[in-house]
């Protein structure tokens, strides 16, 4: 059946960022400056990037509250789920806030294995709703381990990537036709990393995608460059998401990405990808220089834009 284009701006804009307010491993960042700093991003995030779904990674109860307290459009605009599940020795560190009058949010689910004494996170389940079309979408939220502690040749990165992968075909019915799955996170990994590419079958090849709707779809393979042309907005790519300034080759990795079924990049049912508006979120405040050595933060935000398609 023929579908229309959808209006221009339909649909719902996700975002992911990984604070870094409150790592799991190293102590929470929630000086005034720290929260202030990280209120206006969150301000750019709701006026600019008019976010409806916001995922903020590395956070605690202490820095949820926090935040809530320094960032009044937010506490009273949306709807705030934290999932800090203990998983083992660590926990998971996500909250996300939903638009109140646009998107609801349930069903947060941890996606866990054990691998020998260890329990690994691969991942947190949601179901979120635009309320106005009533079309569900299968939302996971990933922090992966850090390179510091997990090399990026360790096979437990693999196994990470495997078993997220047969997590989803087991609980998420459809893949390969009319499920609308999105993955976004900080993976810790680029999109040419054995454990996305291979494993969790994340390719960046949209005919490839098309042929075999079992595929995942990548977008962010676009953005491992630094290309910038004359005109800074007509730039189509970006030059990565983490700023690592003792990268040895590179000062840039593309950790932070979002991918999507095959139903969701070609529109089969109800949501389709706008790839144009899926990237680094564009304008970050003054305060996100992730390259300044005075930084608060490396990491910037992504967004990822469903435009709802009609039915």
């Amino acid at each position: 059946m023929k579908t229309s284009q959808p209006a221009i701006g339909a649909g719902m804009r996700i975002v992911w960022w990984n604070t870094g307010l409150s790592p799991t491993r190293a102590r929470s960042k929630l000086r005034t400056q720290h929260v202030a700093a990280t209120a206006d991003v969150l301000i750019h995030l709701i006026d600019v990037a008019q976010a409806d779904v916001i995922v903020l990674g590395e956070m605690s109860e202490a820095s949820a509250w926090s935040l809530r307290e320094a960032c009044t459009r937010a506490r009273l605009e949306y709807n705030w789920l934290s999932a800090f599940h203990r998983a083992g020795r660590s926990r998971f560190s996500v909250c996300i806030l939903s638009r109140k009058d646009r998107v609801r949010v349930e069903a947060d689910e941890p996606i866990l294995f054990r691998d020998g004494k260890s329990v690994i996170k691969a991942g947190l389940y949601f179901a979120v709703r635009l309320l106005e079309a009533g079309e569900w979408c299968d939302l996971i939220v990933s922090h992966w381990p850090s390179r510091l502690h997990m090399d990026r040749h360790d096979s437990g990165r693999t196994h990470i990537a495997a078993f997220l992968r047969r997590w989803i075909e087991d609980n998420l019915p459809g893949l390969d036709d009319d499920a609308n799955v999105v993955l976004i996170g900080d993976f810790n990994d680029e999109p040419f990393d054995e454990g996305l590419e291979r494993y969790l079958h994340a390719s960046r090849d949209r005919d490839k995608v098309k042929r075999n709707a079992a595929l995942l779809y990548n977008p962010f393979w676009r953005h491992l460059s630094s290309f910038v042309p004359g005109d800074a907005a007509q730039c189509l790519s970006d030059p990565g998401t983490y700023f690592h300034r003792g990268g040895r080759d590179s000062w840039w990795r593309t950790f932070d990405q979002m991918i999507v079924s095959s139903a969701v990049l070609f529109g089969r049912a109800g949501w389709r990808l706008n790839e144009a508006d899926t990237r680094v979120v564009p304008q970050p405040p003054s305060g996100l220089d992730v390259r300044s050595r005075h930084r608060f933060f490396d990491h910037l935000p992504i967004i990822g834009h469903l435009e709802r398609l009609p039915t």
